[in-house]
């Protein structure tokens, strides 16, 4: 992201950056949160119309960065969606645990809206005594509710993500212990492997029940003949482990799940742009989950890439902004945000699959201290 970096750079050496002032109408109201339910659409945009619909040809994506005006980033870095921001100061603009704009976002973070109401919904699926199926149940479950967090920038300064590790390590030791002594797994292998993931990013990555696990995974991927989860899924599970930490078993299983998630995932993923973006997905995919699972491992500019970058890219409007294209297919806790409206959610995942790939660029102005 070249110009990001000028212009971080800039203000080391004194420099003023001034940004794009967004326009009262391209700021979005805060709306109170509600419990989610489902969305009301109008006639012409039902998903059954939207596939009548014509859409924009897919053209190409151009050689270089990929253009991102400055009012974009304003928006993204908004203190409307306190979340978004952090997400957009760590992942996009890379910002370092030091920097003074970082920490004062991850103090903030409980503070935005959705992360405010989500967290006591949490606290009681994980307070002592609750039922399994408070953990595990589909997609409300205690287990679910945590990957989310830990998927919009939750970490373990949020009591609710620190008392979930326990939690989750109890809740699946015998698992554990099974695969300890090599006996057969009789856990549901997706929660469980769901379950892997989350403790690895909330603070488990390197605790040797949770390597021992992700590497009974690993082997499982590439000898099951049937397999419960996409291979996307379980790229982010590998993914989820530091290199230095993976055995050599995940190493194959990357290389081995990189090019099942090319040719039963990406290859597949229409040009018409009729299989559209969600978020959150959970235990199924989108066509924008498959590249960030393949960029999560470090997967290059490759063939299949490029024209599914293509797809994605064509879908934002003319500020590089992409809408939540249709509702999760299962109930929602809380509404995150409006399907068939511009979603920074979104925004953000593309943009952080298109500067690993691509690059970045972004305008601004750059005047001399």
């Amino acid at each position: 992201m070249r110009s990001v970096r000028r212009a971080e750079k800039s203000r080391l050496d004194g420099s003023c950056i001034i940004l794009a002032p967004m326009r009262s109408e391209e700021r979005t109201r805060n709306r109170p949160r509600r419990a989610a339910r489902p969305p009301v659409v109008a006639a012409d945009e039902t998903p059954a119309a939207l596939r009548r619909k014509p859409r924009r040809g897919t053209r190409p994506l151009a050689d270089g960065p990929f253009p991102v005006p400055v009012s974009t980033l304003d928006w993204l870095l908004s203190r409307e969606n306190l979340a978004v921001r952090f997400a957009t100061l760590r992942d996009l603009l890379g910002r370092t645990t030091k920097d003074p704009e970082l920490r004062r976002a991850v103090r903030e973070f409980p503070r935005d809206p959705y992360v405010r109401d989500l967290l006591p919904l949490l606290a009681r699926r994980l307070a002592p005594g609750s039922k399994a199926e408070e953990l595990e149940r589909r997609y409300d479950g205690g287990l679910w509710q945590t990957l989310f967090l830990t998927e919009i920038g939750g970490g373990l300064t949020i009591p609710e993500i620190r008392r979930a590790g326990p939690v989750l390590m109890a809740h699946w030791e015998r698992s554990f212990v099974k695969i300890h002594r090599g006996e057969p797994l009789s856990a549901d292998v997706g929660p469980f492997s769901f379950a892997c993931r989350t403790l690895a990013r909330i603070g488990f990555a390197e605790d040797p029940r949770i390597v021992a696990a992700i590497d009974f995974l690993a082997r499982r991927r590439m000898t099951a003949d049937r397999h419960a989860l996409p291979a996307s899924k379980d790229l982010l599970l590998f993914a989820s482990i530091p290199a230095a930490r993976r055995t050599s078993t995940v190493n194959e299983a990357i290389i081995f799940t990189v090019e099942r998630a090319v040719r039963d995932e990406l290859a597949t993923i229409p040009s018409d742009g009729s299989r559209p973006i969600v978020f959150p997905a959970f235990d199924q995919t989108d066509p924008l989950e498959v590249l960030e699972a393949l960029a999560a491992v470090g997967v290059g500019k490759r063939a299949g890439v490029t024209s599914a970058l293509s797809v994605i890219a064509s879908r934002a409007d003319h500020r590089a902004r992409w809408r939540l294209e249709r509702p999760p297919a299962f109930p929602m806790l809380l509404e995150l945000e409006t399907p068939g409206e511009l979603s920074r959610w979104v925004t953000l995942r593309v943009l952080k699959v298109l500067q690993h790939f691509q690059g970045l660029t972004m305008s601004v102005t750059v005047r001399g201290g």
